[in-house]
């Protein structure tokens, strides 16, 4: 077995029983395409379609210039739309519990929203800035991780920026205290930092 290094460019090409990379041809018997899945790139390229708001706003013109979300669940001006995944939340290794977090996060505001006959829901413009506020004071400060990983998710393919890649975007303290901090939010039973009407 030989292990190879691409600089994060991947390989040249495939032949019928080798890769080659910077015309070296590595011989295998069998090639697996663990291409994955797309993550961090923008979110329309992903669902082949844009969320518009309130006003014919789009919601990838609002984050353009970096998310900017509650809680990571709702951004200002998006009424009655939640997000999930990495929007500005956590990230755990395993995802189907972030998930199901945001799940019983998402059912419990939508279960109040409805308990009190209400027909919308956002969340207001100072919670909003305050949440990207929180982001950016508790995001990792790993810049010289994020400039010297090889290109990928994790750094904006090589071209990092805190307020917009992949880490700069999480809760810094982890997914514990961010699943406790929506746990304590819900047990205030306030709806603190939303809009209902």
């Amino acid at each position: 077995m030989q292990l190879f290094d691409t600089k994060g460019r991947g390989i040249d090409r495939v032949t019928e029983n080798a890769v080659v990379f910077e015309d070296n041809h590595y011989e295998v018997d069998c090639l697996i395409f663990a291409t994955g899945f797309e993550v961090g790139t923008g979110y329309t390229r992903r669902a082949g379609y844009d969320v518009v708001g309130r006003d014919g706003i789009r919601l990838s013109d609002k984050w353009a210039n970096g998310l900017s979300t509650f809680h990571g669940f709702q951004s200002r001006g998006f009424p009655n739309c939640f997000h999930m995944g990495l929007t500005q939340s956590t990230l755990t290794v395993n995802f189907t519990h972030l998930l199901d977090e945001q799940s019983i996060h998402i059912g419990y505001i939508v279960g109040q929203v409805t308990a009190a006959e209400a027909q919308t829901v956002e969340t207001s413009e100072e919670a909003e800035s305050a949440w990207v506020e929180t982001i950016r004071t508790l995001a990792r400060q790993d810049d010289k991780f994020r400039a010297e990983c090889t290109p990928g998710y994790y750094n904006t393919e090589g071209k990092s920026s805190a307020a917009t890649d992949f880490t700069g975007g999480q809760y810094g303290p982890g997914p514990i205290e961010f699943f406790k901090l929506l746990s304590e939010w819900r047990s205030e039973g306030k709806l603190s930092g939303l809009e209902i009407s």
